[in-house]
Parts: C-alpha cells; sequence; structure tokens
C-alpha cells in the first residue's frame, strides 16, 4: 500500500510519556473495602496505597515544569517564564453558599496543580450580585492580558447570578485562544469537527487519553502521530449527551476510527417507543456489545433498574471491556461518591477507572496542559523561531512518528515530515502547529 501523508495535528505529550519505563497505568489500589488490580489511574498519589509509583498526573505535571525550566536553554525562549503567565479561574457565588463549595474545592484542587507546572494560578471571586454587564467588562480585560495563558469560569454559578447570567453567552465571549476548558461553543464545534483549533474540551480529552494509555501500553495499539491511540475496529459506548462531555466525547472518538455506540441518553429507544422497558432493552444490547465503555450520564433523575441507582450493572456489560466513567455524584447521602457504573459491575471488565484518582485528575491534568500550552500560544513567534532554529531536530521526529503510525519506510515519510515543518512555522498556519512541534521535540532537545 502506497505512502498516504497526513495532514492532521502531530505531537503531543503523549509520545514522551508512553516511553517512559516508571510510567506505570495500571495500579493496585484498595477503595472502599475492596482490594483492585486493574484500576486505571489518573492521579499517580493515592495516600502512598498504590504498589507502583508512577500515573497519569503524576508523571505529566512535573514534565511540563521540567520543560518549562528548560526554556532558558532555547535561545528563541530564553524570555519566557512559566511564573509569569497565569491559568485564571472565575468563582461567582457567595462564600457560604453551598452550591458552589464544591467548586471552591475544585479550584483549589486545580490551582495547586498548575503551581506546580511552574505557572501562576489565579483566581477572581465575585458576589452572587454581580451583573452580566460587570461579567462582559471584565472578561473583556483578562482576554486583552498578554500575561493570562488561559481563563474558565468555574460552573455553576451561585444564587441570584446563577439565575440571571446567562453562561453560555459569557463563555462564547472568551478569546479561543485562552478557552482553555473548552467552554466556547465555537472550541466545541472546532474539536467535534476535528478542525484546527487551539484547545479540547478537557474532560472528553482526558478521557479519551486515559483509554488510550491503556489501549497503547495493554493492549498493543498503534499510536497515531497526534499522541491517540488507534481505536479502530473497537466498538466504543459513550452513555450521556451534555455538550461538554458526551456529545464533545461522541465525535471525538468518530475522528479516532472507533465504532460509536449511542450516546446513550434518556430518549433513547426504538421504534418511536422510549418507554423503560424498551430504553433498558435498548441500553443492554449496545453496553454488552462494547468494548469500551465511557460513562458520562451522571446523576439522572429517572431509575434504570429498580434495585440500584447505578446506570451499568453487571449484567450490562462485555467481558474483559474497559471502564472510563467520568460521574461522581454524590448522592444519597451527599458525601459518598457515586459514578455510573455498580461496583459490583467491575469484575467484568479488564481495566476501570473509579470514582476518585481517574478521570477528575485526568481532566485537571489535561486542563493545566491547556495552561502551558496557553504560554506557548501567547509567545507564539518565539515559539516558531525556536521550531525554525531546530529544523533537523523538528524533521527527524516528524519523520518517526508518521513511519511509524503508516508502517512505511522511513524515506516514505520524510518528505511529508518536512511539509508539516514549513506549515508549523509559517504565520499563515494556525499556531497549534507550531506548539504541536514544539512538544514533539523538547524530549530531543533535553537530552
Amino acid at each position: 500500500m502506497a505512502y498516504r501523508e497526513y495532514h492532521d495535528q502531530i505531537g503531543g505529550i503523549n509520545h514522551w510519556l508512553f516511553s517512559q519505563e516508571d510510567f506505570k497505568h495500571l495500579i493496585s489500589r484498595p477503595f472502599r473495602g475492596e482490594e483492585y488490580t486493574n484500576v486505571i489511574n489518573g492521579s499517580g498519589v493515592v495516600k502512598g496505597e498504590q504498589k507502583y509509583p508512577k500515573g497519569y498526573q503524576e508523571m505529566i505535571i512535573p514534565e511540563l515544569k521540567r520543560r518549562a525550566d528548560f526554556f532558558r536553554e532555547v535561545p528563541a525562549l530564553k524570555d519566557i517564564n512559566a511564573a509569569d503567565a497565569k491559568v485564571l479561574t472565575v468563582l461567582i457565588g457567595d462564600k457560604d453558599d453551598p452550591a458552589v463549595a464544591a467548586s471552591r474545592s475544585y479550584v483549589g484542587m486545580k490551582g495547586a496543580t498548575t503551581k506546580q507546572c511552574g505557572l501562576s494560578s489565579m483566581m477572581e471571586e465575585f458576589p452572587s450580585t454581580v451583573t452580566s454587564a460587570e461579567m462582559y467588562e471584565r472578561l473583556a480585560q483578562w482576554n486583552r492580558d498578554s500575561s493570562i495563558s488561559i481563563l474558565m469560569f468555574q460552573l455553576p454559578f451561585g444564587g441570584k447570578a446563577g439565575k440571571e447570567i446567562d453562561a453560555t453567552a459569557l463563555c462564547n465571549r472568551i478569546a479561543l485562544e485562552k478557552d482553555g476548558d473548552g467552554l466556547n461553543q465555537m472550541t466545541l464545534g472546532l474539536m467535534s469537527l476535528g478542525a484546527e483549533r487551539y484547545y479540547d474540551c478537557c474532560t472528553p480529552s482526558g478521557m479519551v487519553d486515559l483509554a488510550s494509555v491503556y489501549l497503547v501500553r495493554e493492549k498493543g495499539a498503534r499510536l497515531r502521530p497526534d499522541g491517540i491511540a488507534s481505536f479502530g475496529g473497537l466498538e466504543v459506548l459513550v452513555a450521556g449527551r451534555s455538550n461538554i462531555v458526551g456529545e464533545p466525547l461522541f465525535n471525538l472518538l468518530k475522528r479516532f476510527d472507533a465504532t460509536t455506540l449511542g450516546p446513550l441518553h434518556t430518549r433513547t429507544g426504538t421504534g418511536g417507543s422510549s418507554d423503560k422497558d424498551t430504553q433498558r432493552r435498548i441500553y443492554t444490547e449496545l453496553s454488552k456489545r462494547a468494548d469500551i465503555v465511557f460513562g458520562c450520564m451522571g446523576f439522572h433523575p429517572y431509575k434504570v433498574h429498580p434495585d440500584t441507582e447505578y446506570f451499568f450493572t453487571a449484567d450490562m456489560l462485555k467481558e474483559g471491556c474497559l471502564i472510563i466513567d467520568a460521574s461522581t455524584s454524590f448522592r444519597k447521602d451527599g458525601r459518598k461518591p457515586y459514578g455510573d457504573v455498580d461496583p459490583s459491575a467491575r469484575s467484568k471488565a479488564a481495566a476501570f477507572t473509579l470514582e476518585t484518582g481517574g478521570v477528575g485528575p485526568g481532566t485537571v491534568t489535561k486542563l493545566v496542559h491547556q495552561g502551558w500550552r496557553g504560554m506557548l500560544y501567547q509567545n507564539i513567534d518565539k515559539v516558531r523561531n525556536a521550531v525554525e532554529d531546530n529544523k533537523a531536530t523538528v524533521v527527524s521526529t516528524f519523520t518517526k512518528l508518521l513511519s511509524s503510525y503508516a508502517g512505511s519506510s522511513e524515506s516514505d515519510a520524510a518528505g511529508n515530515a518536512e511539509n508539516l515543518f514549513y506549515r508549523a512555522i509559517s504565520k499563515d498556519s494556525h499556531p497549534v502547529h507550531a506548539v504541536d512541534a514544539l512538544e514533539a521535540i523538547f524530549p530531543e532537545l533535553m537530552k
């Protein structure tokens, strides 16, 4: 078969991650009184309980810091100081409002992780009486501030603001080059189409990353030039269709060659019928086929099963499947986390994420990584110069990635690699290509 040129994004930190010998993606972990040996490790540090030393977040965040510290060794980048780049989170709600208590905790976690990678964390807090006009004015200022790497609104807003401010309209005014959480609908649309864009929506992108690590490290799947596993030949089920998780995840997976089932939702049915019995039958028929189950239903205000609140039970899953469960809701007592998948069903899976330490840290890691990339977007001319100064390394790295994916000789891929290099340094091309190129060659530069 003739070599087919590749024109999509290239690079990504996953190429580096998957090659690290001390990175162990599956861990043994006791959780809620049970011992698990096949947990997809999103965090890396689980109160000293894990038997293997490294996980997804614990590998990537220090590596970003190491790369930021290396800027001073690259002539074109020596004037970039990561500590000057801010990741801004905006919290709206009163201090005594329980509706934003969880958001405060989450903001704290994001801030701490951001600082670990060398960037600065910044939070702007507003009372629930703030108006739309005031927020539009402040947002315009943040969009113009070159020291802000990315910015995001912590949703939902509390109190009066939660009822009166149109959060979607507000997020749609975030500058695309600073929309690190993927909340602008333009970002979501570009991601779903596979078009050139600055960022991906963090949670679905993090879920795909966690699944990719497992597929490449444990199942020998091909690694695409963009750092994502090929899902070709796999039937993948998405449960949930929210605008910021289920729907973009469904579209992402199609781009990575998955045979996508779903997304399942509250109106799933057949023949115009969506009664409970029909829904339960369709849910089960599809989930039993799935090689990978992505759970992102969250708390659902209807009971799928008469004897459990979980969406997926053991009889619904295929033996040996992979479970990536993004749902964490605190129903019943308000303290214990629940996902979409009944814990008793995990025995059917080859590997799975838990309610804590899985998708959550993966999402935060993705967000911080995008903040790091946002710093580079704010210095894109310097990034292009650094890529141009290292042409031989870029072309060599690209050639190896392309030939490996295509299963061809490096001589077949060399011309394609050179074209992608020129695309990366061109001021007429999207900045994402220059940032991708720089990320791809960092391991070589730092040797």
